[in-house]
C-alpha cells in the first residue's frame, strides 16, 4: 500500500484492514454502539492493542455489544475509532508470553492458520507493527539456561474492559516452550 493510501491527517494511519500494522497509544470507554468516548484516554500497552485488533475478527461478534463501548486514538492528534469499524475472516487468540527469569510478560494475538493447533506453524503471531513475530524477536523472547520462554494461546471467552479480555486460564488452546536456542516444543501435559 502507498504511504499515501495508508495514512490520513498527516501522520495518522487509517483504520483499514483486519491487522492495523501499527501501534495504538490510547484507549479510552464510552458511550454504546460506537457513540463516541467519554473520559481520559488510557495509555494502550500490549493488552488493549491486542483487544483492538480482536475486534476486527470474526471471534469479536458474540462480544459486539460490550466492544462497541470502546475507542482507540493512534496517538495524539489523531481521530478516535470505535473498536467496532468491521469484522474480517479471521480466527484470533489471545497469547501469553512469559519468562519469569528475563522479567518477562507480554501479550499479543495470534491467527490459527489451520491444521493442528499443538503445532506451533499452525499460529501466526501478530502486534504493533509486526505482523510476523517469531521467536527471537523481542515480543517472543528466546529462554535462558534456567527458564523456556512460554507461549500459552487462550481462546477469549467475554469481554471484561476495553482493555482486558477474560479467558479461561486453565484450558489454553495450546502451550509451546522457546528454549535458550530458538527451538520451539509443546509442552508436555503433566
Amino acid at each position: 500500500m502507498t504511504q499515501e493510501k495508508d495514512t490520513l491527517d498527516g501522520d495518522c494511519h487509517a483504520s483499514a484492514g483486519a491487522y492495523l500494522p501499527f501501534p495504538i497509544s490510547y484507549y479510552r470507554h464510552g458511550l454504546s454502539d460506537c457513540g463516541g468516548g467519554l473520559g481520559p484516554w488510557k495509555n494502550a500497552d500490549c493488552l488493549p492493542n491486542m483487544m483492538i485488533r480482536y475486534a476486527r475478527t470474526r471471534k469479536c461478534l458474540k462480544h459486539l455489544q460490550k466492544l462497541a463501548g470502546c475507542y482507540w486514538m493512534e496517538r495524539d492528534g489523531c481521530p478516535e475509532h470505535c473498536y467496532i469499524e468491521g469484522t474480517f475472516d479471521l480466527d484470533f487468540y489471545m497469547v501469553s508470553l512469559i519468562n519469569n527469569s528475563k522479567g518477562f510478560g507480554h501479550a499479543v494475538y495470534a491467527e490459527f492458520l489451520g491444521g493442528d493447533m499443538q503445532t506451533f506453524s499452525s499460529w501466526k503471531f501478530y502486534l504493533f507493527g509486526n505482523l510476523d513475530i517469531k521467536p527471537g524477536d523481542w515480543q517472543m523472547p528466546y529462554g535462558t539456561k534456567t527458564e523456556d520462554t512460554k507461549v500459552k494461546i487462550y481462546e477469549i471467552t467475554g469481554i471484561i474492559t476495553c482493555a482486558l479480555p477474560d479467558y479461561v486460564p486453565e484450558s489454553p488452546k495450546a502451550v509451546f516452550l522457546i528454549d535458550e536456542y530458538g527451538t520451539v516444543t509443546p509442552e508436555e501435559e503433566e
